[in-house]
Formats: structure tokens, C-alpha cells, sequence
């Protein structure tokens, strides 16, 4: 619950990286190394060449989410995945 303004946020923030309504699946990954580890991933569905794609993420990375790390609190990140 805490994430939730997190992840409203996003969705704007999204399009302006990836167009409008980009398809996001969110997942809990867990790390099976570390107890209690559980991490909410926002896999981002491109058709974009993974050359394009991926400079379209460090951008977002860049210029927003690496401000958001505080409100993330280590449980959240973003990803893609390839169409």
C-alpha cells in the first residue's frame, strides 16, 4: 500500500517515456537468497528495438526514478519486457 502514490505517478511518467498507454504487469519477485526479500517489478511491454528500449528506460532512470529510490524504500524498480 505504501507504493501506491508511487505507482500512480508512474503511469504519467510512463507515457512520457514509452507513448501513451504503455502495458505495465506488475509482479512480486522474491529472492529466494534473502529472507523476507520481496521486491514489486513493473515489467514495462515494449516493441521497441532493445537498443531503443533500453535507452528509453536509463533515461527514465535517470531523469525521475533515482529521485523516487527514497520513496521506494528498495521495494520497487522497473523493467522491461520485450514483444
Amino acid at each position: 500500500p505504501a507504493l501506491a502514490p508511487l505507482l500512480v505517478e508512474a503511469i504519467d511518467v510512463l507515457y512520457n517515456y514509452f507513448g501513451p498507454g504503455p502495458y505495465v504487469r506488475l509482479r512480486v519477485v522474491t529472492d529466494p537468497e534473502v529472507e523476507d526479500c520481496e521486491e514489486l517489478f513493473a515489467y514495462i511491454r515494449v516493441a521497441l528495438p532493445p537498443d531503443e528500449a533500453l535507452e528509453r528506460l536509463n533515461r527514465l532512470d535517470d531523469e525521475w526514478f533515482l529521485d523516487q529510490l527514497g520513496r521506494a524504500n528498495g521495494k520497487f524498480n522497473f523493467n522491461l519486457e520485450f514483444v
